[in-house]
């Protein structure tokens, strides 16, 4: 990771407003995050009441986690990078992502018995605390971080091209807003558009509610599929 960073700097009489181009850029990249997307998704359908506080809990976890391994690599974190780097060079890892993801997309497709049904439709949560989700942007956290390529090669932009830090301070946190953009997007768009919004999830909802095994089903084909893109996105880079 380290020696394709470094290839990949650009010649250090690059100006700053093609260096901020850059960076913006890699956010653009890092806009799409399939753990954040997938849980925001989950929130606005089960927990619309709490939504606001539910969400902005589980991002700025997630958030907090990348905006200090920022600050970490951006103040020399060489060899934070290098321990990241070896996390990430464990193809097992990746490999362990693809292979779960595969097959819990195949369990998407089975079709339980009915004994079967009883025992999976007991460990749906029913509502979401504050610790549930805390916990929960930790985990998200923890299982992308290591495919943040964008990430890092910002932040050793930033270093390369010698930015004070307080300007690099405030870069690094409008990366993290840029990141989650989307999910602060829904979360308007469900402020502002509440009503009809809510009448669409509704129908969404009362779907769901009707074939709650087919409902977990094709959660458990989106959890597999978040987990193959993590592991493809590892292996490739």
């Amino acid at each position: 990771m380290i020696e394709t960073i470094e290839a990949l700097m650009p010649s250090s009489s690059l100006d700053i407003s093609s260096a901020l181009m850059i960076i913006s850029l890699c956010a653009l990249i890092d806009i799409l995050s399939p753990g954040v997307l997938t849980v925001t998704a989950y929130l606005l359908l089960t927990q619309p009441n709490q939504l606001s506080s539910r969400l902005f809990v589980f991002l700025f976890i997630t958030q907090l986690g990348y905006f200090i391994t920022g600050l970490l690599l951006y103040f020399g974190g060489n060899s934070l990078l290098k321990r990241i780097e070896q996390l990430s060079q464990f193809d097992f890892i990746n490999w362990f992502y693809i292979l779960l993801g595969a097959v819990l997309v195949l369990i998407s497709f089975s079709k339980p018995k009915e004994t079967t049904k009883k025992r999976l439709i007991s460990f749906i949560p029913k509502n979401t605390t504050i610790k549930g989700m805390i916990i929960l942007g930790i985990i998200v956290f923890l299982i992308e971080f290591v495919t943040a390529l964008p990430y890092f090669y910002s932040i050793f932009l930033m270093n390369h091209q010698t930015i004070e830090t307080t300007p690099a301070i405030l870069i690094i946190i409008g990366y993290n807003l840029v990141m989650v953009l989307p999910s602060l997007l829904l979360l308007g768009v469900n402020i502002i558009f509440k009503e009809r919004l809510q009448q669409f999830l509704i129908k969404i909802r009362s779907k769901l509610n009707e074939a709650p095994i087919s409902s977990l089903l094709v959660a458990t084909g989106v959890i597999g599929a978040v987990f193959f893109n993590i592991g493809l996105r590892g292996i490739l880079n």
